[in-house]
């Protein structure tokens, strides 16, 4: 399973939203309704799917699916 695909399964868990509605330019706050907690949520179970650690910033300016997607590449040195 590739970055994109695990990112994904991750958004679609943590958010328990349909996955037909992420896609790569879905907005996280926007379109998938992501709070606060759900940050925090994200933030979590993006660490344990990858097994590193990421820190709040590290999502700065983390907006859309395909952000959070080029974000856990470059944490992870993962090619595109």
């Amino acid at each position: 399973m590739n970055t994109d695909s695990r990112v994904k399964k991750v958004l679609s868990q943590a958010l328990m939203v349909d996955d037909s509605l992420i896609n790569d330019s879905a907005l996280l706050v926007e379109d998938l309704g992501v709070s606060s907690l759900d940050r925090f949520e994200l933030l979590m179970g993006l660490e344990e799917e990858f097994a590193i650690q990421i820190d709040e910033n590290d999502l700065e300016g983390v907006k859309t699916v395909a952000d959070v997607v080029n974000c856990i590449e470059r944490k992870t040195g993962a090619q595109i």
